[in-house]
Parts: structure tokens; C-alpha cells; sequence
């Protein structure tokens, strides 16, 4: 039988955001066989995140397709400046004009989408939450308590002032209290942010592989997460898969990922949009602390929680909308 699904998947074979999410979907769908065709020809509905060039859909839809566009969130005016109308058109096009069905990554992606572009009905949409290849990302046995140095971690692409510098800032206020590193794991692609690399208590592992960030995960004590208004962050789900307890601020999608362990995400506002003025680093400071003190208690939750979010589970819900479509 001739697939019916086109999914361009060829088009993302960059690392981060939408690329990583697609290499991990077609990952997965061919290890459970299921049909698809990374030709536009053999097909009758397409699946891609965000964007597509609009004088295709154009065509196919004329020709009956079916469209069906996975949101990882939006571009917004506190952190993207007055560009941010500019960057949101064409997905917003796609989603108020094209989209039969549209996915997003968590509920704060859609409040996101719902405030900026307007809100659709139920029976369009899904909120399906990312996954982790379980082979890869699972925790290690025997850390169940802290011994000697506390090794921190944080992971991601460093772009933003946000991503790195309340995380230095309130280990900074922590450096006479306790023995510790941090270990940042991950390209810094802001050449603006290298100075907050610099501290003697850092160990920068920059890029490596996924294999590589599991063994540094399991072979840490805490993660530590700082993002603007995150929608589903990978590097969140991947520590949670290997067991780590999740510090952060309450922003984004953090609530919803963290909800065995809310107590550990710092105040912010319930502001849809947040602003980076949001972040006090001295609530993140506390929280920190209380991760270390009730070391064990959140260790133990954190460790019941690790088979929270498998890409099996993702997969498959990423299949039942394929198929209902």
C-alpha cells in the first residue's frame, strides 16, 4: 500500500529544537514500521513542525491534502524585540489558513499560540509532550545519596542571557555553603555569554553526543534548568528520564514537566509571556539549596518519575493523529 503521510523529514538534519524532535520521529517510526513517505508524491497529507513554503501548501491544498502542523511555541516581544510579527508569520498563516490539526509540545504552547494567533476548537489539536529515547536517557543505580563534591549540570544550546546567568549568579551566592561544579553541557553559540563559562567551579564539556549527555546526566546530582517561557525542552525531559531531580524557575511548560516536584521550580508570575526581569536568581538560589538539603527526598520522587516521559509514548500518540487524520 502507498504511504499517505509525507513528512519532510530530509529538511531537518540540523541538531536542536524541531531537528532533534524529527530525527527521534522518524527514529521511531521506522523501528515500529510504520508508513510514511519522504516523497510528496506519494502522499495525500503532511506533517511538519512549524513552517512549510506557502506556495506549496498552496497546491496541495487545492489538491484535497490534509495539513496537519506540530507548534513548539512562539516568537514574542519581551525576548524577540519588534521582529517578533515578522518571525510568527508564517506559521501563523499556516495555522489560521492551512492547518487541518495542529500539535503542541505542552499546555503552555498552546496558551502561547491561543494569546498570540487566537484559538482553535478542540477537534483540531493535541498537546502531545516530548519523549526520550529510554536506551539512551535512564538512571543510575547507586546515587541515591550525595557523596563528596555536588556536581550540578546544566544542558542545552547557550543562546540567551537567560539560559546561563541566573544559574551562575545563584551558584555564585551558594559558593560558600557548599563543596560543588557545575558541568554545562552544550554548544554557547552567544559569544556574548562566554564570560559566565569562566568560573572555577565550571566544567564545559561543550558539543557531544547524546550518548555522551546521558553518561554526564547519570553521572550528576542535580539538574539545573533556566529558559524564558520554555515549551517543552528536550534537555528538561532527558534529565528527568535519567532520574535527576529538576531545579528551575516556574516558567513555561516547567509545571507541567515538573508537576512530581513543583517545589523545586522558583517563583516567577503566571504571566503567559514572562519577562527575563522575571528571574530573581536569589529564588533560584533557594530552591537549589532545598535540593541539596532534602537531597534524598527529591531523589527518591525524581528516580519514581523517570519512566514519565519515553518516546514510545510520544511516538505513538504522534501515530494516532496520523492515522485519525
Amino acid at each position: 500500500m502507498t504511504p499517505l503521510l509525507y513528512i519532510p523529514f530530509k529538511k531537518f538534519r540540523s541538531v536542536g529544537g524541531p531537528s532533534s524532535f524529527m530525527n527521534n520521529l522518524k527514529e521511531y517510526l521506522d523501528a515500529v514500521g510504520y508508513g510514511y513517505s519522504e516523497f510528496v508524491w506519494k502522499s495525500r497529507t503532511i506533517f511538519f513542525p512549524m513552517g512549510y513554503p506557502l506556495r506549496y501548501l498552496k497546491l496541495l491544498k487545492l489538491a484535497g491534502w490534509k495539513v496537519i502542523q506540530r507548534l513548539d511555541g512562539v516568537y514574542y516581544f519581551s525576548k524577540h524585540g519588534q521582529a517578533f510579527k515578522k518571525f510568527n508569520r508564517l506559521q501563523e498563516i499556516i495555522f489560521k489558513k492551512y492547518a487541518d490539526y495542529v500539535i503542541f509540545q505542552s499546555e503552555h504552547s498552546k496558551q502561547q499560540v491561543f494569546e498570540m494567533f487566537g484559538e482553535i476548537p478542540k477537534e483540531k489539536y493535541s498537546i502531545i509532550y516530548n519523549g526520550a529515547n529510554k536506551n539512551i536517557f535512564y538512571p543510575a543505580k547507586g546515587k541515591e545519596e550525595l557523596s563528596g563534591r555536588i556536581k550540578f549540570v546544566t544542558t542545552g544550546s547557550f543562546r540567551n542571557l537567560d539560559m546561563i546567568e541566573p544559574i551562575v549568579l545563584a551558584l555564585d551566592k551558594l559558593k560558600a555553603d557548599f563543596n560543588f561544579e557545575l558541568h554545562t553541557v552544550g554548544p554557547v553559540t552567544n559569544p556574548g555569554l562566554k564570560c559566565f563559562f569562566e568560573r572555577d567551579y565550571i566544567v564545559n564539556h561543550g558539543s557531544v553526543d547524546l550518548q555522551s549527555v546521558s553518561e554526564i546526566l547519570r553521572d550528576s546530582d542535580i539538574f539545573i534548568y533556566s529558559h524564558l517561557n520554555p515549551p517543552c525542552p528536550n534537555s528538561v525531559i532527558e534529565a528527568i528520564s535519567c532520574g535527576l531531580p529538576v531545579v528551575s524557575f516556574d516558567s513555561g511548560s516547567m509545571k507541567e514537566l515538573c508537576s512530581f516536584s513543583k517545589d523545586l521550580l522558583a517563583e516567577v508570575n503566571n504571566e503567559v509571556f514572562q519577562k527575563y526581569e522575571d528571574f530573581d536568581y536569589n529564588k533560584l538560589a533557594e530552591k537549589i539549596e532545598l535540593a541539596v538539603t532534602a537531597y534524598n527526598k527529591y531523589k527518591q520522587i525524581s528516580m519514581e518519575n523517570a519512566q514519565n516521559f519515553p518516546f514510545e509514548k510520544c511516538g505513538n500518540n504522534y501515530i494516532d493523529v496520523f492515522r485519525q487524520i
